[in-house]
């Protein structure tokens, strides 16, 4: 495994310790399955071990692969941006192709929310119970896509200026992924990633309670930079441990 991809899967420890609580839902109305959609920000398909990457330790994840669909072939068309977290989420939620998802999500609220052509809505209007906590990242009201919306996180946390860029060359990196000080994911006293979680667990709970079958969109920040997790993920992997390609370079 190279640095970027250990990078990258740093952040999947949150995320597979929420997945652990989540196996094992409610039980999908007579004819229509439940939908439950895990959204991991920047997490690479090599960051689940099920998907081949043995150096990964994702065993609730690999629950779900085996349990449930996974699109192996399913690729970005890209963004108009930099950065594929609007784009990415744009088409997700209107099915547009990129360029046509380019000009509406400016509008995105009054051109498809008001006249409830977004997922959520869609599949509200046939019957299922919509759920929402995790990054939303579109320019459309979350409170009013979704029945029952428990945290809106914005695109990544900003008051955490160490946790990007970094580490500078020639300069000590004092960062720890654990560092609950440090605030970013840890704002809160909680990583965000297991206040998903628990979000989830709830909605869950609520779910078991009624006929309907059930659409969960749950979308986590993480891996997305600031690189944070629980000690205890992170001691997952030691550096000394980690694999490396033949062709690997210093400035990776």
């Amino acid at each position: 495994m190279n640095r970027r991809r250990f990078l990258r899967s740093l952040g999947t420890g949150a995320a597979a310790l929420a997945a652990s609580r989540l196996v094992g839902a409610a039980p999908a109305a007579k004819g229509r399955p439940n939908i439950l959609f895990l959204f991991g920000d920047d997490q690479t398909f090599e960051a689940v071990r099920a998907l081949g990457n043995d150096e990964v330790l994702t065993p609730n994840l690999d629950r779900l692969v085996q349990s449930g669909t996974t699109f192996t072939h399913a690729y970005n068309q890209g963004s108009w941006t930099g950065a594929v977290c609007v784009a990415s989420r744009t088409m997700l939620n209107t099915g547009l192709f990129l360029w046509h998802a380019s000009r509406v999500q400016k509008n995105l609220d009054k051109a498809f929310r008001e006249r409830g052509r977004l997922w959520g809505q869609l599949l509200d209007a046939a019957g299922y119970d919509t759920y929402f906590t995790g990054k939303w990242h579109i320019q459309a009201d979350a409170e009013k896509t979704f029945q029952y919306v428990r945290h809106v996180r914005p695109g990544m946390p900003k008051q955490t200026p160490e946790g990007y860029d970094r580490p500078h060359e020639g300069q000590a990196d004092p960062w720890k992924p654990w560092d609950e000080s440090r605030g970013g994911y840890w704002e809160g006293g909680k990583h965000w990633s297991e206040v998903l979680g628990d979000d989830a667990v709830d909605f869950l709970g609520q779910a078991a309670q009624r006929d309907a079958p059930f659409f969960m969109y749950l979308a986590f920040n993480a891996p997305h930079d600031p690189r944070q997790s629980p000690q205890a993920y992170v001691n997952k992997y030691p550096l000394d441990k980690i694999a490396v390609p033949e062709n690997f370079l210093p400035e990776y």
